[in-house]
């Protein structure tokens, strides 16, 4: 039984580090059980089941009576570059040894002891989080784990660990209804709830006369138009943050000025929800002027 401590930062304007850690479904401590090839991982937020006879990974979230499952291969992703470097850390008393996985979104290092070995064997096919590749490479239980994505920091790091007999029933699966895990099934995306809704808010509110005032019909042209693609973050409290023209050099500066206040004065927004807690949430909507003969 291994116990690690979890910290979670954020690297994206606007997004605080609880909304990652609970985009994650990260708690603030993770207990892992380990026998035979099988592996529960516990916390706050949920449990996952590595069942090695299955091949298959199963979550429980604490909000959500659903059973969700991922087949080992259902991670498509490639290890671009596997490296141990001549770096040691002494964690929970133990000496270990570093080795990192890079794939084209993240770069993991992880500490591992040699003294905590596990049978490569058990996870040869399991390729969430690319373990098939971990585990060939160490024959080890990890004990720290660094990951860096564009999006945020993680690290988790053991505070202790147990060897004991486990009993066979810490891996029975909750009786639950079974449902292949998608992203989209357990999330729910903020919700403009004032009356008549996003698009009637946009229609009423967005000044449709500056497009006359600032585009030019081109030559031998019927019409003129542009369309400005803005950013912004709906955040777990429903406010609107971090409003942003993606394609400013595109378009007149006045309109896009224009599309800038039309989003940051809506309200009444609800925001996101991940495994039934509210997180950040990035949108994208086009604004679109028009001018014709």
């Amino acid at each position: 039984v291994v116990f690690y401590k979890v910290e979670v930062k954020s690297k994206q304007e606007g997004v605080s580090d609880n909304s990652v850690k609970t985009s994650l479904a990260l708690g603030e401590y993770c207990t892992t059980y380990i026998k035979h090839g099988n592996y529960r991982q516990s916390s706050d937020m949920l449990d996952t089941y590595y069942i090695s006879k299955n091949q298959k990974a199963y979550l429980k979230f604490k909000k959500i009576d659903t059973l969700f499952y991922l087949d080992y291969a259902s991670d498509t992703t490639t290890a671009l570059k596997v490296t141990k470097p001549d770096e040691q850390k002494t964690i929970a008393g133990l000496v270990c040894k570093a080795i990192i996985i890079q794939t084209g979104a993240s770069t993991t290092k992880h500490f591992f002891s040699p003294e905590l070995h596990m049978n490569p064997e058990y996870d040869k096919n399991n390729r969430i989080g690319h373990h098939d590749v971990y585990t060939k490479e160490t024959e080890s239980i990890w004990l720290a784990l660094f990951e860096e994505t564009e999006s945020y920091s993680l690290s988790e790091i053991c505070t202790k660990f147990e060897r004991k007999n486990l009993e066979d029933n810490v891996f029975d699966l909750p009786k639950l209804p079974e449902k292949k895990f998608t992203p989209e099934s357990v999330t729910r995306i903020p919700e403009f709830s004032r009356s008549g809704g996003w698009n009637k808010y946009l229609e009423t509110n967005i000044d449709a006369k500056l497009g006359a005032k600032y585009l030019k019909i081109p030559k031998g042209e019927p019409e003129a138009i542009q369309t400005v693609q803005v950013s912004f973050i709906i955040s777990e409290r429903g406010e609107v943050i971090n409003v942003k023209v993606l394609n400013k050099k595109e378009v007149h500066p006045k309109l896009a000025e224009e599309a800038i206040r039309v989003i940051a004065d809506s309200r009444g927004w609800k925001p996101a929800t991940m495994y039934g807690e509210k997180i950040s949430f990035f949108l994208q909507q086009p604004i679109t002027f028009y001018v014709s003969k």
